[in-house]
């Protein structure tokens, strides 16, 4: 799957959900929340990590301010039964998207989302656009909105 499809299919995806994304491409690449933060200019903790899980009724998404880690424990507590890392192969399959650019939404089937409720401190996040040198911004209303996400405290720092 080549990178220009997976940007061009999230951006009709978000025109579809509703959404006007403008993703905006780094050479440099944007893999990590710390290459992101640098490439925009922003803090880390603006930046979306869009971290796929498998739980016991199928894939989870955990969106993680970039300066924060994601619990497994604790999103076990919240999901009601264990989680771990989807492997990249399961992440491709639910989302539709490599690891290092899954979007936080637009992907290939539902999957239920919670948020990391230190995201919802800033006034704009940033986002994978589908592709690891691809990010755009967005208000956390707007991304609760178009992910039905739940917020729940499922980090550490």
């Amino acid at each position: 799957m080549a990178s220009e499809d997976a940007l061009t299919r999230f951006i009709r995806s978000a025109e579809a959900a509703g959404v006007d994304v403008r993703p905006v491409r780094y050479p440099a690449g944007t893999r990590t929340a710390v290459d992101a933060a640098v490439a925009i200019g922003c803090e880390v903790a603006q930046i979306v990590k869009s971290l796929v899980c498998t739980g016991p009724t199928g894939p989870v998404l955990a969106l993680t301010a970039g300066h924060n880690r994601i619990d497994l424990q604790r999103l076990s507590d919240v999901v009601g039964g264990k989680v771990r890392m989807a492997t990249a192969e399961e992440a491709r399959d639910a989302t539709g998207y490599s690891i290092g650019g899954t979007p936080p939404f637009g992907h290939v089937e539902a999957i239920p989302t919670f948020i990391d409720p230190d995201l919802l401190a800033h006034t704009t996040v940033y986002g994978a656009a589908g592709t690891p040198d691809s990010c755009f911004p967005i208000t956390p209303d707007q991304l609760l909105v178009v992910t039905g996400a739940t917020a729940e405290a499922f980090t550490s720092t």
